[in-house]
């Protein structure tokens, strides 16, 4: 089969989830023995690479079998060759692979500066001017949502990454087929797990945190503040935060390390010497279709067998099990670090969490799966057009 995967960015290196996810993709399809073009990407030599120019698209289009694109929080307006290709392939199916609705822009109006728990009147005047930010974006996003809308017409199957997502895209650019298929994890031995654990030295009970502060709906703010409150209270607890860039968000605590710029293979082993690791998502309250991601790093913290603690929301709430597969919280600094040390108080209890969430990555949760699940739609979708 021949597969056309329409992203819209370089995916090597891979930066952020967004790049893994089409990087895993891409790669999965080749090894299953299919051929894969993109369109301005030459990062990847497993992949053909075709221009945007006309007559370039025009021969992407006839070389394809099935149209993949890349839907996420970007404006769709922003790819120029995505309503060309729509009606160049107008034979072919369209699969959309959906990651956010438009209004994922205003997280950066309602959540920057703002996810704190103290109401105090600095907070309030924050609050108006980052809604008054937020009103001015809106224009905009009922502009891209009709272009979505318009195209999605087009669309044979829209595979969502999470349950929100899929209510978005049946409900709300009105694609009659869609499938959920969560991110995933990569299988890991045990063996590696085990490499890479044995590299932690002994000491105190450590909780990692790992994130883009770029973005503000990782929970780093919460995070500050637990680390803070647990420096005071709890000093035996070790706090390592494995981030892309400093912040101001960032505590100057005693009980904290900061590691800048480290990379996926530095991540597994940091993720492997943890005790906990952390997964806080705020609830996007400006938008009907709730909390939409799928948070990547929950699935790596589980293919690590480390035990997750996690936002009890949205897709966290929906593939976790408090206790059982992983710890769920409320974004409170409070209720965070009291799962925090309800888990250093029971290393045996988390352990048993750890390998259930290991489990369900190996059997579910991974790659290898999202890769199979993909195949079948794009193969389900060919016959149907035939």
């Amino acid at each position: 089969m021949n597969i056309g995967y329409v992203y819209n960015m370089s995916i090597i290196p891979p930066k952020g989830g967004n790049h893994v996810h089409a990087l895993e993709l891409l790669t999965g399809f080749v090894a299953q023995g299919h051929r894969v073009a993109v369109v301005n990407d030459n990062t990847l030599e497993a992949a053909r690479n075709f221009g945007s120019s006309e007559p370039e698209l025009r021969e992407f289009a006839n070389w394809i079998d099935v149209l993949y694109v890349r839907i996420d929080g970007r404006y769709v307006k922003s790819m120029g060759e995505l309503a060309a290709l729509h009606a160049l392939v107008s034979s072919k199916p369209i699969v959309w692979e959906v990651n956010a609705p438009a209004n994922e822009t205003l997280a950066f109006s309602h959540l920057s500066g703002l996810l704190h728990w103290d109401r105090s009147s600095e907070w309030l005047y924050k609050r108006v001017k980052r809604s008054i930010h937020a009103y001015r974006k809106y224009p905009g996003i009922n502009s891209e949502e009709k272009l979505r809308k318009r195209l999605a017409k087009k669309v044979d199957v829209a595979i969502c990454v999470s349950s929100a997502l899929d209510d978005y895209a049946a409900n709300g650019l009105g694609i009659k087929k869609t499938l959920v298929v969560p991110n995933g994890g990569p299988c890991i031995s045990a063996e590696e797990i085990n490499t890479r654990a044995s590299k932690a030295a002994p000491g105190k009970f450590t909780v990692l945190y790992s994130g883009n502060t770029m973005y503000p709906w990782q929970g780093l703010n919460l995070i500050a503040e637990v680390i803070r409150q647990a420096e005071i209270n709890h000093p035996d607890i070790r706090f390592v935060m494995a981030v892309n860039q400093r912040s101001d968000y960032i505590p100057d605590t005693k009980n904290i390390e900061v590691k800048v710029g480290v990379g996926r293979d530095k991540l597994f082993d940091e993720i492997c010497q943890a005790d906990l690791c952390i997964a806080i998502y705020p609830e996007y309250f400006w938008s009907k279709w709730g909390l939409h991601n799928s948070p990547m790093k929950m699935f790596e913290y589980m293919a690590c067998s480390a035990a997750v603690l996690a936002s009890n929301i949205g897709q966290m709430r929906d593939i976790l099990r408090d206790e059982t597969t992983g710890l769920l919280c409320e974004n409170t600094p409070g209720s965070i670090l009291r799962k925090i040390v309800f888990a250093r108080d029971n290393p045996a209890l988390l352990k048993k969490i750890g390998a259930a969430g290991k489990n369900l990555v190996d059997k579910e949760y991974n790659w290898k799966n999202n890769v199979a699940k993909t195949i079948e739609v794009f193969e389900n979708a060919i016959e149907e057009r035939r």
